[in-house]
């Protein structure tokens, strides 16, 4: 649970602190009084990075850049009644790379460790990308869902984007004849070795959360449509052996296609087989969501596989997150709402933007009121 909040120049906060309660807060202001941003802000805390920013050098206040001044953001935080201080601090150096600097509990600590003690599941407008954007946007999806739930995934994706960084720059001298096609040998046994946890770790995962959204649509869709959610798997097309979930299969496989594509990584000087390449498929009513979904169904889908988060970080860490929801009642009808707020409230914590909160005040749900123009908490009964 998360008890208080400061934060020092990120979006466009100067400085912002508060402290919360348990329940459902509504988030209450003006258009740019920072709603959205301190949504973002608990959750870049949560995850280590941001949901609405392609770069997250693009969260820190645009008034103190080039001024040697930094950003922070500091919370308290309860779990099992213990409460801890985290802190991240984002410090944008001359040359525009971003440094995040974590603390826990006043000791420094690297970003991997920081990640996942202050859990939360966040839903937003920019989620619809899920669905209709890149496969980029998905594998974003799949790794800020591994972080909270698999603790060495966090290392293991770093170290394997470091490998196939170096595997790139190594295919571009061997086509430019600056190095031995022998060399690869090394990095192709490093980046299967980390590859396949990841496979195995995302198809894990995935496979939990199909079962879970495959209940909650019916609820959501009132049973007029069904939906469910399938791991792509770069080196496998048919995707048959990465359903049993076998690493010494997957190992093996991974390594003989990484092989046969050396000359044509060599030719485009970038690695074509791997996890960097995996996606998602969300069905609805067997089809894929991205061609046959209208944008009502499409919000229906992920809202389904937010809800799905939430259960699923319940069950394998034995705590609830804190659920975000930033403008997620818009576009959704009285049942679906309804339905939402009955959900959200069986949780411990809960923040709102967005809503009409005549939806829980007719289901007689208490709720807290945070005016982030008047930076003060008030409580609705």
């Amino acid at each position: 649970m998360l008890h208080h909040i400061n934060i020092r120049n990120f979006r466009n906060f100067e400085h912002f602190e508060t402290d919360f309660t348990e329940g459902i807060t509504a988030l209450l202001g003006k258009n740019g009084s920072g709603k959205s941003s301190l949504i973002e802000a608990i959750n870049f805390l949560s995850v280590g990075r941001s949901f609405r920013a392609r770069h997250d050098r693009d969260t820190i206040n645009k008034q103190i850049i080039g001024t040697g001044d930094f950003a922070s953001i500091k919370a308290r935080v309860s779990v099992n009644e213990d409460l801890n201080d985290i802190q991240m601090v984002l410090d944008l150096n001359n040359s525009k790379r971003l440094k995040k600097n974590c603390s826990y509990n006043g000791a420094n600590l690297p970003l991997s460790k920081l990640i996942g003690n202050l859990k939360s599941v966040c839903f937003s407008v920019n989620d619809m990308n899920i669905i209709y954007g890149s496969p980029f946007v998905r594998r974003k999806y799949i790794n800020l869902l591994n972080l909270q739930i698999d603790p060495q995934y966090v290392s293991e994706l770093l170290l394997y984007s470091k490998i196939v960084e170096s595997r790139n720059s190594l295919l571009k001298q061997i086509k430019n004849n600056f190095a031995s096609k022998n060399e690869l040998e090394y990095w192709n046994n490093k980046m299967v070795e980390s590859g396949t946890y990841l496979i195995s770790s995302r198809n894990k995962t995935i496979n939990q959360l199909s079962v879970l959204v495959e209940s909650i649509y019916p609820k959501l869709f009132n049973n007029r449509h069904n939906g469910d959610i399938e791991y792509l798997c770069n080196i496998d097309i048919s995707n048959e052996f990465i359903m049993n979930n076998d690493k010494d299969q997957i190992y093996n496989n991974f390594l003989n296609k990484l092989k046969q594509s050396e000359f044509k990584d060599i030719a485009l000087g970038k690695s074509t087989i791997g996890p960097h390449r995996d996606d998602l498929i969300i069905n609805i009513d067997n089809n894929t969501a991205e061609n046959f979904a209208s944008r009502g169904q499409a919000r229906l889908l992920v809202l389904g596989m937010k809800l799905a988060e939430c259960e699923l970080i319940k069950k394998l860490n034995y705590t609830e997150p804190i659920i975000l929801l930033d403008d997620a009642f818009s576009e959704l009808d009285l049942d679906n709402q309804e339905y939402l707020c009955k959900f959200i409230y069986d949780y411990n914590q809960c923040l709102i933007t967005g809503l009409d909160f005549k939806v829980l005040e007719n289901l007689n749900f208490s709720y807290n009121s945070l005016y982030l123009d008047q930076k003060e908490l008030n409580i609705n009964e």
